[in-house]
């Protein structure tokens, strides 16, 4: 009998993809994609609707499509926009959340609600990041992932706490997931501590949950969701805004969950309700006429440490800012230069549409070739079409 190996998501890659760009001229407009913060709740509350739910999203990105695979797997189907949900199902295999932390978190709170065992897992880039303070908060039987690696995460309830607290200093999400559990749970008290970040995340969560018909955070209710479409993501006007390219569906202002802050200027710009413009923003200081960005320490718990990693990406490209411990000093106008070598972007979507970016100033080539298609498929497509020019090569690791 041969021994068992531990179950790892195949890739088949012995080779990776590379992205070549020349400089170019970029002229016109793009189209945001949907917003993945409120797609991936309005997926989870629907899951919970006895009724069939019409979400209408323009398209499709990875982590959307890894919360959509997982919940179709626990037999709740998004067949043709529309999805029907109802009691949640023992999977057959793993629940691979890809390189989604929002599906990943939100999973593992509607898990716990099952009493039978489901387990969780990702690429190498989800099993480094820590979801640890919530998987402890469920009070379920629990066994995880070796050392750094919290995932594969194996996990048996059914929930029964009374009470939950949960720390909000470090992410949104876990507070999230628990207010969007309550409707399979008998009901909890659910308390917080810690300084909020992401807070008009959570905030978000919870206004959809009362449009639902939630009164209380952590008590249950008759889940009944509007048919909804998604409107675009305002996290992504930083990239048309580094490519100085005009938007043809600009996110109202109550869509756009802590990334107005793009538009109101100053010297010192606070990311403590937006720290995935980081990357983005920094290039675009950098360019124009500098600044500091602060609040934005829990940036460095995403995909990458996107406050050492942004810094690292400038550098390639020649253009220097500071790390601090919330955030980073940068200073304006500055000229980037073709980097050396291949741009490394550490499976980060955020560092990879940036690399692309500033790429299309000063040519280069960059790593990571569909990171994009984490939250933005046609993103390299529309970049083409404005003039960028781009290919895509097989090189060797």
């Amino acid at each position: 009998m041969k021994a068992l190996k531990r179950w790892s998501p195949a890739t088949g890659i012995n080779k990776k993809e590379v992205l070549i760009i020349e400089p170019s001229v970029l002229v016109g407009t793009m189209v945001l994609p949907p917003s993945k913060s409120h797609a991936m709740r309005w997926l989870v509350l629907a899951s919970m609707d006895s009724n069939p739910t019409k979400i209408e999203m323009s398209e499709i990105g990875t982590d959307t499509q890894s919360m959509i695979r997982c919940l179709s797997q626990m037999g709740i189907p998004f067949e043709d926009g529309v999805l029907s949900g109802g009691i949640l199902q023992r999977p057959n295999s793993v629940l691979n959340c890809a390189n989604s932390g929002t599906a990943l978190r939100f999973l593992l709170a509607q898990a716990a609600t099952c009493d039978f065992p489901i387990m969780l897992d990702g690429d190498d880039s989800l099993r480094a990041r820590s979801s640890l303070h919530l998987i402890e908060s469920l009070g379920i039987e629990v066994s995880k992932g070796h050392g750094s690696e919290e995932a594969p995460v194996l996990l048996r309830g059914p929930f029964s706490s009374l009470e939950v607290n949960i720390d909000v200093s470090n992410s949104s999400q876990f507070h999230s997931a628990l207010l969007l559990m309550a409707p399979r749970t008998n009901g909890f008290k659910l308390t917080t501590t810690g300084a909020p970040v992401s807070s008009r995340h959570s905030d978000l969560t919870w206004d959809l949950c009362q449009l639902t018909g939630a009164i209380e955070p952590g008590q249950p209710w008759k889940v009944e969701c509007p048919d909804v479409e998604i409107p675009s993501d305002a996290s992504m006007m930083a990239f048309a805004m580094l490519a100085g390219l005009e938007v043809s569906n600009r996110p109202k202002v109550e869509d756009s969950i802590g990334h107005e802050v793009l538009f109101e200027g100053g010297a010192v710009i606070d990311l403590t309700d937006a720290n995935d413009l980081i990357c983005p923003l920094a290039a675009i200081l950098a360019l124009q006429e500098g600044g500091t960005i602060t609040g934005a320490a829990h940036a460095s718990l995403k995909e990458s440490n996107r406050i050492l990693r942004t810094v690292e990406l400038l550098e390639c490209f020649g253009l220097k800012a500071e790390a601090r411990e919330d955030g980073l000093a940068v200073d304006g106008q500055q000229v980037p230069r073709r980097p050396k070598g291949i741009v490394e972007t550490h499976s980060d979507h955020r560092l990879q549409m940036t690399a692309v970016l500033l790429a299309a100033k000063t040519g280069g080539v960059i790593d990571g070739a569909g990171l994009h298609m984490v939250a933005w498929p046609s993103y390299l497509r529309q970049l083409q079409e404005s003039g960028l020019d781009v290919s895509v090569v097989m090189v060797q690791p």
